[in-house]
């Protein structure tokens, strides 16, 4: 038996790398995605040009504007004197946001009152919008604040914020170490859920069906490459995320590594059963587009399960990927214990148990 299913995950292993253009798109497209993911999908806001209107032009304007011209999450400050140009630039997109100073923004001040800004915001980047709309909120409060310094006034409660597990905020931190996850998942479901609609295409699946290995030995012989693969490729993956951008894992890597490799059978055997209802390439490269997409948006990627509906959160809890998303941001960003971990391993466990047994069946039916 031991012969037998070494000889099958060695000829899926070389039916995987075969030739050069299999190795490169198995190996160069998740490091490319990894880089881009890592500079260029962010949600935080910087280097934005916003516009400014400014109809006061008294000293204490001029002084807010400087506040807006010093900020560095602005690259350029363009002034218009008029609201049909600042309307005509945000239609064009040429900034994301107008602030107008009106009129009576220096005599109210001067005289204690409460003058008003007002902003106008692109609506149609919403989530940049309310980013941009809190850090404009923010540097006219404290502009506010700092001109009434020194003037008797009644007590004002100050707010201290102190963010736990990314004290600096930073995106990169938060972000990057769930790639570990995601992007040898896309790999691991395209190489087992192509497998056996190729082997299909080709008419070699009826031999392997009549061959001595049992369904349970033809699961584990398509399993176990895609399963190296996946750590090999997490592996990689991890070592860049440390070395590469700094990014230290204050957990143990061994738990790390359990979380995976459980979560990596668990694609798997969605990608068994996939494959095992597919009769060729184009309907399994089908049926793992149509898994792939949900699979993102319901695991808290790029938006939190909490957010969810709560009948859509249902859903959320029987993917893998929203458990092992929680794994890796725990063990990389405040040294999740195993017990913790634990709870989230054993989710993804059942999955794989389903699937596998699942796609078990499926070939036991198609040997009879």
């Amino acid at each position: 038996m031991r012969t037998r299913l070494l000889a099958l995950i060695v000829k899926e292993l070389l039916a995987t790398f075969r030739d050069r253009k299999a190795r490169a798109a198995l190996t160069v497209p998740p490091f490319i995605q990894l880089f881009i993911f890592a500079f260029a999908a962010t949600l935080e806001v910087t280097n934005v040009p916003i516009g400014i209107i400014n109809d006061d032009w008294g000293a204490a304007s001029v002084r807010l504007i400087s506040r807006f011209e010093r900020a560095s999450a602005f690259s350029e400050i363009r002034r218009y004197s008029t609201l049909s140009e600042a309307q005509a630039a945000i239609d064009s997109q040429q900034v994301m946001a107008v602030l107008r100073v009106g009129q009576d923004f220096s005599r109210k001040l001067a005289r204690r009152e409460t003058p008003t800004v007002q902003v106008l915001l692109d609506g149609r980047k919403s989530n940049s919008a309310q980013l941009l709309n809190n850090y404009i909120g923010t540097i006219i409060s404290q502009f506010s604040a700092d001109e009434r310094t020194g003037v008797p006034y009644a007590p004002q409660s100050e707010i201290v914020d102190r963010s736990w597990y990314n004290p600096n905020r930073d995106y990169r931190e938060a972000m990057v170490p769930i790639l570990i996850a995601t992007l040898p998942m896309t790999i691991v479901l395209m190489v087992v859920g192509m497998s056996v609609a190729r082997e299909q295409e080709l008419g070699t699946f009826e031999q392997l069906l009549v061959s001595p290995l049992q369904p349970i030995e033809i699961i584990v012989g398509k399993a176990v490459p895609g399963l190296i693969i996946g750590l090999a490729q997490c592996t990689a993956m991890t070592l860049i995320v440390v070395f590469g951008f700094g990014i230290a894992v204050t957990g143990s890597v061994p738990v790390l590594f359990l979380g995976l490799t459980v979560f990596l059978i668990a694609i798997i055997g969605v990608g068994l059963f996939i494959s095992s209802l597919a009769t060729n390439q184009q309907q399994a490269m089908m049926g793992i587009m149509v898994c792939m997409m949900p699979t993102m948006l319901l695991s808290g990627f790029s938006s939190p399960v909490q957010n969810m509906p709560s009948w859509l959160q249902l859903f959320a809890v029987v993917n893998p990927l929203t458990h092992m998303l929680v794994i890796v941001r725990g063990v990389f960003l405040r040294d999740m214990p195993f017990w913790l971990v634990a709870e989230r391993i054993w989710p993804m466990a059942l999955t794989a148990i389903v699937t596998l047994s699942a796609a078990a069946w499926m070939f036991r039916r198609k040997v009879q």
